[in-house]
C-alpha cells in the first residue's frame, strides 16, 4: 500500500466535508494512487477506511478506478457496497454501470435503494430500463417509488 499522506490521512480518520474538499481540490496522483492501494480486501486496512476510499473516488471523478471498484464490489460489506455503487454511479461510464448492475438483486434494501440512485444519476437507455424493471418487480415499496421519481 502506498503511503498517506497527512492531509488524506485526515480525512479517512474523520467525517468533516471541509477536509475532504481541500483533498478533492489537491487532487495529488499521490493520493488517488493510495486510495486505490486502500481498495483491495488484502491492504490490511479497516472497513472503515475502504468504504470512505470509495465514496473519495467516487468524488474524484476519475473513471480509472471503475475497474478496481467493480473487483472488491462482491466481497465488500454492506456499507462498503452502498460506498461503491455510489461512486460507481458518480462514476457514470458504462463500464460504472455495469458495476451497478451486479447489485441490483442485493439481498439488501439499503443496498438496493442506491442501486436505484445510481441508476437514475447515469441517466441512460439501460439504466432506465433497469429502473423500469426496478419499479414493477423491486420488493420494497419505497425503493419502487425512488426509481417512479427517476422515470418521471
Amino acid at each position: 500500500m502506498a503511503k498517506i499522506s497527512k492531509q488524506l490521512s485526515e480525512v479517512l480518520e474523520s467525517d468533516c466535508a471541509h477536509s475532504v474538499e481541500d483533498v478533492l481540490k489537491k487532487k495529488s496522483a499521490d493520493d488517488f494512487k493510495t486510495l486505490i492501494s486502500i481498495l483491495p480486501l488484502e491492504s490490511n486496512v479497516s472497513e472503515n477506511y475502504r468504504t470512505k476510499a470509495l465514496y473519495l473516488l467516487g468524488l474524484w471523478g476519475d473513471k480509472s478506478s471503475v475497474p478496481e471498484i467493480i473487483n472488491i464490489l462482491p466481497k465488500l460489506d454492506e456499507m462498503g457496497r452502498i460506498s461503491g455503487i455510489d461512486a460507481l454511479g458518480r462514476l457514470g461510464s458504462k463500464e460504472a454501470l455495469a458495476g451497478i448492475l451486479q447489485c441490483a438483486n442485493d439481498s439488501s434494501d439499503n443496498v438496493r435503494k442506491f442501486v436505484t440512485r445510481a441508476l437514475g444519476k447515469i441517466n441512460t437507455a439501460d439504466a432506465k430500463n433497469k429502473l423500469k424493471e426496478i419499479q414493477k418487480k423491486d420488493p420494497t415499496r419505497y425503493i419502487r417509488d425512488i426509481a417512479t421519481g427517476y422515470l418521471k
